[in-house]
């Protein structure tokens, strides 16, 4: 009985606060890859004690194919060239992921959810902001003891992910002018300094949901929708033209040389494709495919560790099985999203815009 009370509390505390700790990896990554570790290993061991009571509020189709999905990945790991990295990483995307069937539960819970899982990303994104430019700061005054490196120091792959959230929370609580600005400057800050980074797949994973968001939740018209994105790829480009004169490395192939090599990795995939095509060659093992990870640009040889593509790495790593898997989930929780569109008020379609914006931004940048 004391043991059922005991698990009664720890699931009454888990869909009160503690699904929302993913709000919280963000801004842990600053500090390194061991306390996201940490936090992220609390959030699913504690979720899944905590999901087994309220499996009915799942949604079945997105809960069923989750789970084939994990089981496709499980299967490939036995005839994997090191099954136990295979196995590593398939408990890291596990605990990644969860969050698409807790979320679900939480949501659920009570009408309020929704907001406070829109208002502590906003917090958690602007102190994810304000913590990147701290680092940034002592990498470019010295003060970290090490020259400033921006490909290896600066960290912008959740800038594009966070901000729609940052945008959100403006846009419902704020009131005119301050409104405006405080917008503008959270999209100048992020694309500053992912353009700093020279990351092309964050700011074109940023501009895709800048586009996403000012669709949905502003519903501006697609001709002003474009005219923003064109303002800010054209001030990325003039504030740091050097992502986008890669293409004059091989003049002979400057598609190759502005995706540094990417299409040259993916046309190595698809000529040798993994040897087992259902299964692929292990989640995580793609670092094996040495053959197809090596390649030359501008007279250097360049080695690898994966495709560079969520979807040539699905492919490759879990063969057409996890591919079809994984775009069939992808595909239902966008097909979902559109069937329940014209149901929703206004108001909730400005929430459920924001949460689209960071979709979109994440499927884009992962390209």
């Amino acid at each position: 009985m004391k043991l059922a009370t005991f698990h009664n509390k720890i699931q009454g505390a888990f869909f009160k606060q503690g699904w929302l700790l993913p709000a919280v990896l963000p801004p842990t990554q600053l500090s390194g890859r061991a306390l996201f570790n940490v936090v992220a290993g609390i959030y699913t061991f504690w979720g899944l004690l905590s999901l087994w009571s309220r499996w009915q509020q799942l949604d079945r189709t997105t809960a069923l194919l989750y789970l084939v999905l994990l089981s496709v990945f499980l299967l490939g790991i036995p005839g994997a060239a090191e099954p136990a990295a295979a196995l590593r990483i398939w408990g890291m995307f596990l605990m990644q992921s969860l969050t698409l069937l807790l979320t679900q539960v939480a949501l659920r819970e009570s009408p309020n959810q929704l907001d406070r899982l829109l208002n502590i990303m906003a917090l958690f994104g602007g102190i994810t902001l304000a913590g990147l430019y701290v680092l940034l700061t002592s990498y470019v005054f010295g003060k970290c003891g090490q020259p400033f490196d921006h490909s290896r120091q600066l960290q912008e792959d959740n800038l594009p992910f966070l901000l729609p959230f940052m945008l959100g929370w403006f846009w419902r609580h704020g009131q005119g002018r301050w409104r405006h600005g405080a917008m503008a400057s959270a999209i100048a800050a992020s694309a500053g300094y992912v353009v700093l980074s020279e990351g092309r797949a964050a700011l074109l994973g940023l501009s895709m949901g800048l586009a996403i968001f000012y669709w949905t939740v502003l519903s501006w018209r697609p001709l002003w929708i474009t005219l923003l994105m064109i303002l800010v790829l054209g001030m990325s480009i003039v504030a740091n033209t050097g992502p986008f004169r890669k293409a004059a490395m091989d003049p002979e192939h400057p598609l190759d040389a502005f995706t540094t090599g990417r299409t040259i990795l993916w046309r190595q995939a698809l000529t040798y494709p993994p040897t087992r095509p259902w299964l692929g060659i292990g989640i995580g093992n793609g670092f094996q495919a040495r053959q197809v990870l090596n390649f030359e640009i501008n007279g250097d040889r360049v080695q690898v560790k994966h495709l560079h593509n969520f979807l040539m790495d699905a492919w490759y790593e879990t063969g057409s099985l996890g591919l079809g898997t994984l775009l069939a989930l992808i595909g239902t929780v966008l097909g979902r999203l559109a069937w329940m569109w014209q149901r929703l008020s206004a108001e909730d379609r400005q929430r459920a815009g924001v949460l689209l914006a960071k979709l979109a931004e994440l499927l884009t940048a992962a390209l």
